[in-house]
C-alpha cells in the first residue's frame, strides 16, 4: 500500500432474518462483504476486526462464562480447510451475562485474498442470533 492509499473499511453483511444456533448452541457464519466471501487484502499488513453477537428477543441474554467465538479464515484461496485465526474474547467482563457478546481483534494479513468466517459455541440450544462485523484493513 502506497502512503497516500487509505485504509479500507469492509462492513460484513448481516445474518439473515432467520439465522440459529444448532441443538448444541454452535453457529457457523461466513463473513461476506456484498454478497463475496473473499477481501482483497494484498495492499494491506493488519486487520481490525469488530463483531458483536445477541439474541433478537428480550427474554435471552448471552452467558459469557459459556460463550465461545473464533474467527476462522482461508489462507490459500484454492482450499476448502478453515484454519482457527484466533479466540476472540467479548469486551465486557466474563463473569456477567450481557446482552449481547462484543469483542475485537488485531491480526496480521496472511495472503493477497482474505476469507473469514466466525464459529460459536456456548450459546443457547436452536435460539436466534444476530451478527454484525465489520473490518477496518490498514498497512
Amino acid at each position: 500500500m502506497t502512503p497516500s492509499s487509505p485504509p479500507r473499511h469492509a462492513v460484513f453483511d448481516p445474518t439473515p432474518e432467520i439465522f440459529a444456533t444448532d441443538a448444541a448452541g454452535a453457529f457457523w457464519f461466513p463473513l461476506l462483504v456484498g454478497g463475496h466471501p473473499a477481501v482483497e487484502t494484498h495492499a494491506f499488513d493488519e486487520v481490525r476486526l469488530m463483531i458483536s453477537l445477541w439474541y433478537p428477543s428480550s427474554k435471552r441474554t448471552i452467558d459469557l462464562d459459556s460463550a465461545y467465538v473464533e474467527l476462522r479464515g482461508l489462507i490459500d484461496p484454492g482450499s476448502d480447510h478453515w484454519c482457527k485465526l484466533a479466540e476472540i474474547e467479548p469486551v465486557v467482563p466474563a463473569y456477567n451475562a450481557g446482552q449481547s457478546f462484543d469483542g475485537w481483534i488485531v491480526l496480521p494479513i496472511f495472503s493477497t485474498r482474505s476469507t473469514f468466517g466466525i464459529a460459536g459455541h456456548g450459546f443457547e440450544a436452536r435460539a436466534r442470533v444476530q451478527i454484525r462485523a465489520s473490518a477496518y484493513f490498514v498497512a
